[in-house]
C-alpha cells in the first residue's frame, strides 16, 4: 500500500506530513492529517500536530498567501490532561533577512521547539500537498446499522 507523505528535511531537523486517523472508543474513525516535527540527532523526541482536515487545508492556504510577503501565522492546539494544560503552536512564515527571503515551518510545545527552514519551492509544494491531502482526508468510518429483518 502506498501512502502519501511529505518530508522536509533542513541541515539539523526536519518535518513529515502523512495522513493520520483519529480513533476514540464508541466513535467512527475520522480522517486526519500529522505533521511530525524532528531532529536529526538520534535519540532526539519529536513533536506531533496533529490537525483536522480543513485546518491542514488553512495552513496550506496560509503558506500560499504568506509567501508572496513576509509575515507569520500561528495554528494552536490546546491539551487538559491530569498534569496541567499542553500547548502547542504550528508556525508558518515567511521572512527577509539581509535582503534574501525565506521560508519555515516550525512547532513549539513548552520550551521545546524545532524550526525547519525550508527552499521556496519545499515550502510552496508542503501547501499544494496539505491541500490535496486534506481533502483525502476528508472521512468518516461508517457503517450502517443492521436492519432488523421483517417476518
Amino acid at each position: 500500500m502506498r501512502t502519501p507523505k511529505l518530508t522536509i528535511f533542513a541541515k539539523q531537523t526536519g518535518v513529515e506530513i502523512a495522513p493520520s486517523e483519529k480513533k476514540q472508543n464508541g466513535k467512527p474513525e475520522e480522517g486526519r492529517v500529522a505533521f511530525r516535527f524532528f531532529r536529526l540527532a538520534t535519540g532526539q523526541s519529536h513533536i506531533r500536530f496533529v490537525a483536522e482536515p480543513c485546518e491542514a487545508f488553512e495552513v496550506s492556504r496560509k503558506i500560499a498567501e504568506l509567501q508572496g510577503t513576509a509575515g507569520k501565522a500561528t495554528f494552536t492546539h490546546r491539551f487538559e490532561s491530569p498534569q496541567g494544560e499542553t500547548v502547542t503552536r504550528l508556525n508558518v512564515e515567511s521572512y527577509q533577512r539581509n535582503g534574501k527571503k525565506g521560508y519555515a515551518l516550525s512547532i513549539q510545545r513548552g520550551e521545546e521547539s524545532i524550526n525547519v527552514p525550508a527552499p521556496e519551492g519545499e515550502f510552496l509544494f508542503a501547501a499544494e500537498f496539505l491541500k490535496q491531502l486534506s481533502v483525502a482526508q476528508s472521512w468518516v468510518a461508517w457503517t450502517e446499522p443492521e436492519a432488523h429483518s421483517q417476518e
